[in-house]
């Protein structure tokens, strides 16, 4: 099962990759138009080993989403998907928000990889990229309290309701 996760894994990194969406880059700055917009901030901005290692840890980053947060950074991955539920409740996207394309710049201007949030305002994009950007800040702030024990955790025995 372990093995088929990381394929799953190493299959995205490549979709993304060889993505032929538009790609800018100019002093520090990468644009970049894309239904997999999510996946290419993490990877810009964590790197391909960190990245991966969100695929399936604790109780609600990966598609479990249920029971109560291990940690912090398992926290960071609730909160996300609460905010895909506030979008998909408002009516304001066509489709899931995971599958909504939106505008953005990855900038390096203080040292740090930042997401900036190019749409209109209130838009569905705009709203489905702040989600994102709050959840890659989070990770930002979280990464030291990473905890190998809530990767690949037994969701049924660890996930309970409380």
């Amino acid at each position: 099962m372990i093995f088929l996760r990381y394929m799953a894994a190493c299959a995205l990194f490549i979709i993304v990759i060889s993505n032929p969406a538009e790609r800018h880059e100019k002093r520090g700055t990468i644009q970049k138009k894309a239904w997999w917009n999510f996946t290419y901030q993490m990877l810009s901005i964590f790197g391909l080993g960190n990245s991966l290692f969100l695929f399936d840890y604790g109780c609600f980053c990966g598609y479990r989403g249920h029971g109560e947060s291990v940690d912090t950074i398992d926290n960071c991955c609730q909160v996300h998907d609460a905010c895909y539920t506030m979008i998909e409740e408002e009516n304001k996207c066509w489709f899931h928000p995971k599958w909504t394309p939106y505008d953005y710049i990855i900038s390096n201007v203080t040292g740090k990889n930042r997401v900036e949030c190019k749409d209109e305002k209130d838009s569905c994009h705009w709203d489905v990229c702040m989600c994102e950007k709050i959840f890659v800040d989070c990770i930002h702030l979280h990464i030291e309290e990473y905890n190998d024990e809530s990767l690949f955790l037994d969701t049924e025995e660890k996930c309970e309701e409380r």
